[in-house]
């Protein structure tokens, strides 16, 4: 199974560019609807632009997908842009997002009610010395198959560390990133245009 889906992944991702944020956030029980993610991220629900509108590179694409919420940003935010979508995580919910840019660099971070994950690649950027697996939180049970996207001395990176961590977004939240989603129903929120000095 975990090849089906990162053979999708790695298909996808060579179709669709450089750069890419998703997010999923699930909740709990009952539905996250497009006008309590509003509220979730600080925002006037009236602030949303009609369904079907394009994707553009200041803004963010909300999709409904089952009883949550995935988001499409087509830059790799920075951490202002970034606590946007953060604010979707919290107690209730189960949030993934995953981020990578054109110099090959993917995060995946994910949150559990108050139980916090991380997958850096190439190279884990928190504190020095500590292996990368202590910072997976609730995705210790994926350490394994994680552990094949990164290089190591004796062998190369047996899938791609993107496509890894969006076959354990799928694997957990049930939701698939795919063509369909992407140009399938969608509102956009409006974002400040982003610094691209910043990148």
């Amino acid at each position: 199974m975990f090849d089906e889906i990162v053979a999708h992944y790695d298909d996808l991702i060579a179709e669709i560019g450089d750069t890419i944020a998703y997010t999923v956030t699930i909740p709990d029980s009952g539905i996250l609807t497009l006008e309590e993610a509003m509220h979730r991220m600080g925002f006037d629900p009236a602030a949303l632009q009609a369904p079907g509108q394009l994707h553009s590179v200041g803004s963010l694409s909300l999709y409904q997908v089952g009883a949550g919420i995935a988001t499409l940003d087509w830059i790799n935010p920075a951490e202002e842009r970034r606590q946007v979508t953060d604010r979707l995580a919290g107690v209730g919910h189960r949030h993934w997002q995953v981020s990578y840019d054109m110099a090959c660099n993917t995060v995946m971070y994910v949150r559990y009610g108050a139980d916090e994950g991380w997958v850096e690649h190439p190279e884990p950027a928190r504190l020095p010395f500590t292996h990368w697996t202590e910072y997976l939180g609730p995705l210790i049970g994926y350490a394994g198959f994680l552990a094949s996207g990164y290089d190591s001395e004796e062998a190369e990176a047996e899938v791609d560390m993107t496509a890894a961590c969006l076959t354990v977004v799928e694997l957990e939240s049930g939701v698939r990133l795919d063509r369909e989603l992407m140009d399938g129903p969608r509102t956009v929120l409006p974002l400040p245009e982003p610094d691209f000095a910043q990148f």
